[in-house]
């Protein structure tokens, strides 16, 4: 278990370095190809399947507040179940969820902000620069979408956009972790060749020492 481990963790640059391609040529391949537009929804509930899901065990761990803990739960499952309509549309439906999208996705970015800040002003959760300016973000954008709607283009450039933004990160990452692999490599002894015992070594005879030890 060990020496996988240490395999991934020595070659995890090759892995991110192909994350960031595919990631952003599926996105490239979404925003220029009119066939997979009826998938946007179901790419829009992975990513919320996905988030909801990394933060369940986590959040339930670590939040002490049993009435924050609560609301997050319930957000969660909603969130799942938002996902699963989305999934759920690209596969049983010819157009998809039409107007009902915008509505749903932006009560999500909407619940999202409106949680967290809920939590941040109660004391029991602890914010930083990013998450602020995220869930600000979640706030805007969740009313602008839930007021006028969304068009499916505007989502894959947004898409595109998270993908160009991702893939760069990662691919930076990527690199980094090259770097230290090549310097890992050039850090490496060679193998050394045998060195022969001292016993095994011929003496060399010094004829001085040996003419002092006459004259003596």
């Amino acid at each position: 278990m060990a020496g996988i481990k240490t395999t991934f963790t020595i070659y995890g640059w090759a892995f991110k370095f192909v994350g960031a391609v595919l990631l952003i040529g599926l996105a490239m391949i979404l925003y220029f190809s009119t066939d997979f537009y009826k998938w946007v929804e179901a790419f829009v509930g992975l990513l919320i399947a996905g988030y909801a899901i990394i933060r369940l065990v986590p959040f339930i761990k670590t939040q002490k507040s049993d009435l924050i803990k609560t609301i997050n739960v319930v957000e969660i499952v909603l969130n799942l179940l938002v996902a699963t309509v989305f999934i759920g549309s690209a596969f049983l439906t010819e157009d998809g969820l039409g107007s009902v999208f915008g509505y749903m996705f932006g009560a999500v970015l909407l619940a999202r902000g409106t949680v967290h800040f809920y939590g941040v002003s109660d004391g029991h959760e602890k914010g930083d620069h990013p998450t602020f300016f995220f869930h600000i973000a979640t706030l805007i954008i969740g009313t602008y979408v839930l007021f006028r709607g969304v068009d499916i283009q505007d989502i894959i450039i947004l898409i595109l956009l998270l993908a160009l933004g991702a893939g760069g990160f990662i691919g930076i990452d990527a690199y980094g972790g090259y770097n230290l692999y090549r310097r890992r490599k050039q850090m490496e002894k060679p193998v050394q060749k045998d060195v022969p015992k001292p016993s095994d070594v011929p003496v060399k005879e010094d004829p001085i020492h040996d003419q002092d030890q006459i004259v003596s």
